[in-house]
C-alpha cells in the first residue's frame, strides 16, 4: 500500500493525543496529586486562618487527650497530644475540624495480624472507651465558628496522624464533648 500525504497527516493527527499524554505525564504539573489523593500544591491554597495555627515544632507542655479530658473546663488554655483516630471519618469534610485521640487508643493498626481497611475508627475497642478519649480540635474564624475548609492533607495530616495542639477549650464544651479552639497544631511527620 503506498503512503499518501493524507494518510501521512491522519496518522500524525491521530498521534497527537497519545504524545500529548505520554509528555505530561511523564514531564508532571504542579497540580498532580500526591500519593495520598491531595494536590502537590494543596499547601498553598490553604486558608490563612488555618496556615496562622499550624507550626513547625511540637508545644511543650503536652498532655495526653485522657488526661485533658478530665481537667479541661471552657475557657482553659491547654496543649494536648495524641492521634486522629476515634471514628469513621475523624475529618470533618469542608470544614476544620478533627476528632484527636489519645495515643493509648488500641486502633486496628496496633493489634497484629488486623487487616481492617479503617483502622483509625478502633472498631475492637469499646465504644464507651473510644469516647472517653477522645476530643475535638477546630480552627475558628472571626465569627467562632470553624473555617470552612477541611484539614485532611494540610501539612501531611492524614488519619492516625499524630499531633500536638494548643488552645483554649470552646465555651460549648461539656463533660461528654470536648472541643478545643486551636491556635497552633503541629502535625508530626510520619
Amino acid at each position: 500500500m503506498k503512503t499518501t500525504p493524507f494518510l501521512m497527516k491522519a496518522s500524525a493527527l491521530l498521534a497527537l493525543p497519545f504524545a500529548l499524554s505520554l509528555l505530561l505525564t511523564s514531564c508532571g504539573d504542579s497540580g498532580s496529586e500526591s500519593e495520598d489523593g491531595d494536590s502537590a500544591n494543596a499547601e498553598s491554597s490553604v486558608n490563612p486562618k488555618i496556615q496562622a495555627v499550624l507550626l513547625d515544632s511540637a508545644p511543650e507542655g503536652a498532655i495526653p487527650v485522657s488526661e485533658a479530658r478530665k481537667s479541661a473546663k471552657p475557657g482553659d488554655t491547654v496543649t494536648v497530644t495524641g492521634k486522629v483516630a476515634g471514628a469513621m471519618n475523624p475529618f470533618t469534610e469542608g470544614y476544620a475540624t478533627l476528632i484527636l485521640s489519645d495515643q493509648t487508643l488500641e486502633t486496628c493498626d496496633l493489634i497484629p495480624g488486623d487487616e481492617c481497611p479503617t483502622p483509625w475508627d478502633a472498631c475492637c475497642a469499646d465504644p464507651e472507651h473510644i469516647k472517653a478519649v477522645r476530643l475535638t480540635l477546630q480552627v475558628v474564624g472571626e465569627d467562632g465558628f470553624p473555617i470552612a475548609q477541611g484539614l485532611k492533607g494540610v501539612s501531611g495530616m492524614k488519619e492516625l496522624t499524630s499531633l500536638v495542639a494548643t488552645g483554649t477549650v470552646a465555651e460549648e464544651s461539656t463533660a461528654e464533648n470536648l472541643i478545643v479552639n486551636v491556635t497552633g497544631l503541629f502535625a508530626k511527620k510520619s
